[in-house]
């Protein structure tokens, strides 16, 4: 096994043998040398990074390590809420507050607590009495606002000053209703592709583009009706970056625009999947770089392709996984996908690239939803709305490195 690492490992041994003897004479005539301990700190600075670029080559060449598995772990509920319904659109606050909402039209905050690695605790507030229509989507304007669209086309903004806790949906809130500069039928499927701009679903082939501006400390909606593009059978969109997202429809085809000088162009279009394309998401890599995006879609279809500027490069190509695949999540060097045949499956990067690891495949259990939550940790919900814990146990760590019986 050849190694590619970027640390100088002999210089890091010597370094090693150097202070280990400047410890020996210390211990005996009781004199440390003067910048000792500054040594030792940028010693285990190096260790830290020489171990992090280790990691991947114990996770694919060394037998009988460590074994990446996945498996899924219950929560603990706590309060007199939960959430009965099927997930409509949900939202990250911060690192422990979410905000989900329901097809049955209840908007409720959850809170989780990871009390160890497999289990966590989460607590729901009462649902929000002032919102009474299914709410499409959800964007968080900044931390103490977000933003929540109606699918009859109600507009709301929810603010708190105790979004670091669950808050009190009868207190320590306050919903506003969002004026609009026109009338409006009701907010489809929508995506932000900047600060203040958002595409919205807008009949079955057109999308829309409106806009969120603040004059005077009040929010108001600008629907720019002239500014569109239609794609037949579109199905589902992501962005790319400011101003510049991609479409795939329900015949496997992908649709890459821009939004440039107040109009909407279509820069490239493809045939990518054989049948209906179902999720598009970014891969976050070890290093939290995202520069892949994941295509699903049914009859087990999906595809992986790097984006280099304007060029893509297919990574990865599969057509023969069980089931239609339909969701998908990924986290600092982890991607888990859904099926609809009730399969969990696990994609992993090492060294840049993306492999599925079918040994850790779970099997007949089923989620409507996958959701990042850490390093190797996702939330799941099951068709009643409950949380599950899915727990990624792999080397993800120095420390897991040290933690190895490696002379095994």
């Amino acid at each position: 096994m050849k190694t590619n690492l970027s640390v100088d490992v002999e210089y890091f041994k010597n370094q090693v043998e150097i202070l280990r003897k400047k410890l020996n004479k210390c211990q005996t005539d009781g004199i440390l040398d003067e910048g000792f301990e500054e040594q030792l700190e940028k010693l285990f600075q190096i260790e830290e990074e020489l171990l992090t670029q280790l990691i991947p080559y114990y996770r694919v060449y060394v037998d009988n390590i460590k074994k990446t598995f996945m498996e899924v772990n219950p929560t603990k509920q706590l309060g007199a809420f939960g959430f009965d319904s099927f997930l409509e659109s949900i939202s990250r606050i911060n690192e422990n507050l979410f905000i989900a909402a329901s097809v049955d039209r209840s908007v409720q905050f959850f809170y989780i607590d990871i009390c160890d690695d497999v289990r966590i605790e989460v607590e729901w507030s009462a649902p929000i009495k002032e919102i009474k229509e299914r709410i499409s989507f959800i964007y968080k304007l900044n931390d103490k606002e977000i933003l929540l669209f109606g699918a009859i086309g109600g507009c709301y903004l929810i603010s708190s000053d105790n979004f670091e806790q669950i808050p009190d949906v009868n207190g320590q809130i306050e919903v506003k209703k969002i004026g609009m500069d026109s009338d409006f039928d009701g907010f489809g499927r929508c995506l932000a592709i900047n600060d203040d701009l958002f595409v919205v679903e807008n009949g079955e082939e057109k999308l829309s583009l409106f806009e969120i501006i603040k004059e005077k400390d009040e929010y108001q909606l600008i629907f720019h009706e002239d500014i569109y593009c239609s794609v037949s059978n579109w199905a589902t969109m992501e962005k790319i970056s400011d101003d510049y997202f991609v479409v795939g429809t329900k015949t496997g085809r992908l649709y890459f625009i821009k939004y440039r000088n107040k109009q909407f162009i279509i820069t490239e279009e493809m045939d990518f999947l054989n049948d209906e394309i179902r999720k598009i998401s970014f891969l976050e890599n070890e290093d939290g770089k995202k520069d892949s995006l994941i295509v699903v879609g049914n009859k087990g279809q999906l595809k992986i392709f790097s984006l280099y500027e304007d060029e893509k490069i297919i990574k990865m190509e599969i057509d023969d996984l069980k089931g239609n695949l339909f969701d998908v999540q990924s986290k600092k060097g982890t991607a888990v996908v859904l099926s609809e045949d009730g399969m969990i499956y696990l994609f992993e990067e090492n060294f840049g690239n993306w492999d599925l690891n079918e040994e850790s495949t779970i099997k007949d259990i089923f989620f409507t939803n996958v959701l990042k939550l850490d390093i190797s940790k996702y939330l799941l919900m099951d068709i009643a709305g409950k949380l599950k814990l899915l727990d990624i146990n792999r080397i993800n760590t120095p420390k897991d490195l040290w933690n190895l019986p490696l002379y095994q």
